[in-house]
């Protein structure tokens, strides 16, 4: 059983707060608490019922959360994302002993948040700290679950099949793996898949999404991916065909 990656969000700005909540939400995160001032910060990171924290470099103050940073980097050993307004190289100077997994710089997308974390649990998981504060790249090939105290990477180009387990969906890859993200269907096709992935993915039924390149048959109604039988139904029958460039 996969667990979900719970996050801490450390934001003054109530804005930003209700976005990266809503976006978060939308991810399939758990959130495991929010704080906006420096005191009510400093309690929520001692807890320490958090995966991974995102943290305003200027929480209350100028730079007010570098040190916040360096006890979740330093003494609790999780990883964490600066989020800040301004990249130069004194910022990045100042949170060098904080070891950082990760920056995301204001304003930003939910695709940026959503690779930021992705990336911060990879530099985490391999012992690197983010290198230089920039916004992140537009797309990831793989993506991070957890499993126990672990973080399990998977490649986008192993996942065989996408399944609804009613608000969660579970990832079948071709080794024949399942792990589970908290995420309907829907908003896992919506907003995990990255955007140049999308059309390697079709939808055959109201629960499955097979990726293109393990369909090996498709015989009536039925297809076979990764040799594995699905049901393909009625509704989805001509979007299928014509994504597989099946003329008939």
């Amino acid at each position: 059983m996969t667990n979900d990656i719970s996050v801490l969000i450390i934001e003054d700005e109530e804005t930003w707060m209700q976005q990266i909540r809503y976006n978060l939400d939308q991810f399939g995160y758990k959130i495991a608490g929010h704080a906006y001032a420096v005191d009510d910060a400093l309690k929520a990171i001692m807890s320490d019922n958090y995966d991974i924290a995102l943290l305003d470099i200027n929480l209350n103050g100028k730079n007010s959360g570098i040190e916040l940073g360096k006890i979740i980097g330093n003494n609790l050993k999780k990883p964490f994302i600066f989020i800040t307004s301004s990249v130069h190289d004194d910022i990045i100077a100042e949170t060098a002993a904080a070891r950082p997994s990760a920056f995301l710089t204001k304003p930003f997308t939910p695709a940026a948040l959503y690779i930021s974390i992705q990336s911060a649990i990879h530099h985490f998981s391999a012992g690197q700290q983010a290198a230089i504060a920039i916004k992140p790249s537009a797309s990831l090939n793989s993506f991070f679950v957890k499993l126990g105290t672990k973080y399990i990477r998977i490649d986008w180009q192993n996942v065989v099949c996408l399944r609804s387990e009613i608000n969660h969906t579970q990832i079948i890859t071709a080794d024949k793996n399942t792990y589970l993200i908290r995420s309907s269907l829907q908003k896992t096709i919506q907003h995990i898949i990255p955007q140049e992935l999308k059309n390697n993915f079709v939808q055959i039924n109201r629960a499955e999404v097979l990726q293109v390149s393990f369909i090996e048959k498709i015989t009536g109604f039925e297809a076979i991916a990764g040799r594995q039988t699905y049901t393909i139904t009625d509704t989805y029958i001509k979007s299928v065909k014509q994504q597989l460039n099946i003329i008939s």
